[in-house]
């Protein structure tokens, strides 16, 4: 009886503990995550950093492109070289709030072209 008790003490503490947890992670990154200005697009990159692009096409070179968001009013083209031996250049448009991940393992090159409409 004893021992039923405590087990129960402890999987209320656990659950009590565990609700509290995700509450805080999901209010950190809302405070972190400024939004782009329209006409650009945010790309996120390997190395856990991210940009606004305005308009005009950039490479990447300091990490892979792990996910890129376009604001609105903005069209985004995304081209990705991998060291696959098949479909070896993926080749993505987004536009007005869409956002699209990338495989970072095998990308080998990558360019983000930003046209505000």
């Amino acid at each position: 009886m004893t021992i039923r008790k405590m087990v129960r003490g402890v999987v209320v503490a656990a659950v009590t503990a565990g609700a509290a947890v995700p509450i805080t992670l999901l209010a950190a990154p809302a405070a972190t995550a400024d939004p782009c200005p329209n006409g650009t697009a945010r790309v996120f990159l390997g190395n856990a950093t991210s940009t606004c692009q305005g308009a005009g096409s950039v490479s990447y070179t300091v990490a892979p492109v792990s996910k890129v968001c376009s604001m609105s009013s903005t069209d985004v083209a995304i081209t990705i070289e991998t060291n696959a031996r098949k479909n070896s250049t993926r080749h993505v448009e987004i536009s007005n709030g869409q956002c699209r991940s990338f495989d970072m393992r095998t990308q080998i090159g990558n360019t983000v072209t930003v046209t505000p409409n």
